[in-house]
Order: C-alpha cells, then structure tokens, then sequence
C-alpha cells in the first residue's frame, strides 16, 4: 500500500493543475501567471504560460503549461486545448537526458499491483510497456532492493496521461532541471485524438504533434516568488 501513496498523490495533483511529423514551433519564455499560497515550508507556488505551436493542418494549438513548487519538490503540468490519443506514445525529451514517457493511471496501478500484490514477476508486467517488465526484473533479481522499490517506481515512472493532460512529478523532474535550467528546449511529442469515426484514407501521422518550448523563463519566475527553495 505505501508504495501507491505517491501515485495517487501526482493523480491528485493533476486535478488541480492542470519518429513524429515535426512542426516548427515557436519558443515562448512568457509568463502569464503566478499564484502562491500558504507561509513557510507549506508554501506552495504555480507558475503558468502559455505555449501556442502550429499544427500540420495550417492551424494553430496551444499548450497550458505550469510549473508547481512546493518544499524542494518541483513538477510539471500540461494541458492541451485537443484531446490526445492515450494509446499512443507520449514523450518529453530534453537534449542530454533520455527521453520521458508517459503512462495512464490504469498502466501506474498495475505495476504497482504488481509489486504489492502479485510480486515483482514478469507475469505480472505482461502487457505493459517493456521498461516495467525491465524494473521488475531488477526488484525480482535483487537489483533494486524491495524496500527501496516504492521509491524508484515514482522516481522513473511518475509521469501520467490522461486524455487532455500529462503530469510530471518531482523524481522525473529532478533529474531534468540541470539540463532545463541551462535553458535547452524540451520536445514534445504526442498524437492529437482522431476525430470521429476513423476514415478509409485517414492518415494517423497528420495527428501527430511536436512542439518544442523552454522552460527558463517558468523556473526564474518560481525561483523569483520561493527564494531559497
């Protein structure tokens, strides 16, 4: 059980925040809102922006993006203005780092089934994604101690989709602020929901995204409004 405290604290979290056809986006610094609440180590602080990217189809979209600090712990949220296609790959790289991907509530909880209930056993992982099954293996081998298991499942894999927004958690986070505070955009890629019925000459990479932004301009502002954290 204590090993699913995190997940569904970073589901929570999302409720109160909120190879691709690659388009050239526009790299946007621009704050548009702060907002702070609370004194002292339960301050807690949300900065936003807004990131329009053109899509494939000669139109415009927009990201919804918020950084969130609070201690030492800081996230990531993203809400798209289209619903995204879950069944797809969804990824977050920056340059030096191995790209992030993204899981449902329903992948997290079955891996976390697996070590609370089942065991860390590749049966267990059976149907989900390849990089589970590897983290089982280790628990399983005694490369990753079961008492630390918890631990590492957040820290690699606290990275949720859910149908029109993702949420990045601080494990993952934390090992990517170096390399975004050295102001290296981040890629995003991910498939936009077809709409409707699917369509004989349906082309699904016309639904793909990639967006590239920066993230400098979000981290000084929080840096800005929690000095010292």
């Amino acid at each position: 059980m204590t090993r699913r405290i995190g997940l569904f604290l970073l589901v929570a979290g999302l409720g109160t925040a909120t190879s691709a056809l690659a388009v050239e986006a526009p790299v946007s610094n621009t704050v548009s809102d702060t907002v702070c609440a609370g004194e002292g180590a339960g301050r807690r602080c949300t900065v936003s922006a807004v990131e329009p990217f053109p899509d494939n189809r000669g139109g415009l979209g927009e990201l919804s993006i918020s950084a969130v600090r609070e201690a030492a712990c800081t996230s990531l949220y993203i809400v798209f203005d289209e619903p995204i296609a879950l069944a797809r790959p969804v990824t977050l790289a920056v340059d030096g780092a191995p790209p992030q991907r993204f899981y449902t509530p329903r992948q997290l909880s079955d891996l976390a089934d697996a070590l609370d209930d089942a065991g860390p056993t590749d049966a267990a992982a059976e149907g989900g994604p390849p990089e589970f099954t590897r983290f089982l293996r280790q628990v399983a081998e005694g490369a990753i101690a079961d008492q630390d298991a918890g631990a590492e499942m957040l820290s690699r894999f606290a990275a949720i989709k859910e149908p029109q927004r993702i949420g990045l958690t601080c494990g993952p986070m934390e090992r990517l602020l170096p390399l975004i505070r050295s102001d290296r955009p981040l890629r995003l890629e991910f498939q936009k929901q077809a709409g409707g019925a699917t369509q004989v000459y349906h082309w699904p990479r016309l639904d793909r995204r990639t967006v590239e932004f920066r993230l400098g301009g979000l981290l000084e502002a929080l840096d800005r409004a929690m000095p010292g954290s």
